[in-house]
């Protein structure tokens, strides 16, 4: 049965448990160690941080699911616009717009707009998940069809690999994208020498975004369930096996970085879509679509207020209280989660989703 005309639950679900590792749940059991430093939560904790350069760890594949997510979306947003006789044009204007849009908004993010530009970081989280999207939705209305589409995905990946090694060395310092940042990219890096969203690992998001874009149709095709759900975890793995012959570094995008997370986004899109959609068991799955829904909106609220702050105020004086020392650190993870939760809840009450 075809879900171009449903919900798709299992897409906000997954999208709310990804949000929910930036507001505080990585925070809580990060901190889950301090109090019970076993070697499980010592692995655990490492989990909640990024790869130093080479490898993956769990925090290393939130934003990349954001970007592969929002190709799964940008399917259904197609589908929907042109049914209703949006044309090619306005398509892609309303694409660069929301681009744009998020660019500015995760300059914002980054930190206070100053006068020197020099001070500035352009390059963003929020700008990447946009641009890369805006480069695979153009990719989608120039080629359509599904193979043209795979075929663009490889060479993206291809000519990304030609040039990080054949361009330069896979150091931070000596990488080809660290040269493509200096060259091109406004304001300060986010490392110094390179910046995990600048213009290279731009053009390996679009390739990761056209998958989700490609696993978006698996929904809109009248496959049966067990179908989609096969077809999602075999190209998942099939990605994964793939992405294991070259480093895999989160900083500079690499191919196998892009191959991997997009592979690990595809099983679980198929799990949550089995689970949630087909099964039916969607009542544990409803505090992740409460935030799965409002996912840009507190993203950006406790970026750019003093959430951290808001959070003490409120609840820090009970967690000194109530808590020892060694389990304050998983008690105020926990706090800033639910308090994110709470907004996230009233405007889901509400029927209050902000959408670019």
């Amino acid at each position: 049965m075809s879900t171009t005309n449903q919900r798709l639950q299992s897409l906000d679900a997954l999208r709310g448990l990804d949000t929910a590792l930036i507001i505080g749940l990585s925070t809580a059991l990060w901190g889950v160690y301090s109090a019970c430093p076993t070697t499980f939560w010592a692995g655990v904790r490492s989990q909640m941080g990024h790869a130093a350069w080479e490898g993956l760890r769990v925090y290393d594949l939130i934003f990349p699911l954001f970007v592969y997510l929002s190709g799964i979306s940008l399917n259904f947003s197609i589908r929907k616009r042109g049914s209703c006789g949006t044309g090619n044009g306005k398509l892609l204007l309303h694409m660069w717009y929301r681009a744009l849009l998020l660019a500015l908004l995760g300059i914002l993010v980054n930190g206070p707009l100053l006068w020197d530009a020099d001070q500035i970081r352009c390059a963003s989280v929020l700008g990447l998940i946009g641009i890369s999207g805006a480069l695979a939705g153009t990719l989608v209305l120039l080629l359509r069809k599904t193979w043209g589409l795979i075929t663009a995905a490889v060479l993206i990946l291809v000519l990304v690999f030609l040039l990080q090694y054949l361009g330069g060395e896979m150091t931070p310092a000596g990488c080809f994208n660290a040269k493509v940042d200096a060259a091109i990219c406004p304001g300060k890096l986010h490392y110094g020498v390179i910046d995990p969203e600048g213009p290279l690992c731009i053009l390996s998001a679009t390739a990761l975004a056209l998958g989700g874009y490609l696993s978006g149709r698996i929904f809109s095709t009248a496959y049966s369930a067990p179908r989609r759900v096969l077809t999602l975890v075999l190209a998942g793995a099939a990605a994964i096996l793939l992405g294991f012959w070259g480093p895999c570094i989160k900083n500079i995008w690499t191919p196998c970085f892009v191959l991997i997370c997009g592979g690990i986004g595809a099983i679980l899109m198929g799990i949550f879509h089995l689970i949630i959609d087909i099964c039916k068991l969607s009542f544990w799955a409803w505090p992740l679509k409460v935030i799965g829904c409002n996912a840009l909106f507190i993203y950006l609220f406790t970026h750019i207020i003093e959430f951290g702050q808001l959070t003490n105020r409120i609840f820090g004086g009970t967690i000194r209280a109530l808590f020892s020392k060694p389990w304050q650190d998983f008690a105020f993870g926990m706090s800033y989660f639910i308090l994110a939760w709470l907004i996230c809840f009233i405007l889901y009450r509400k029927r209050i989703f902000l959408k670019i």
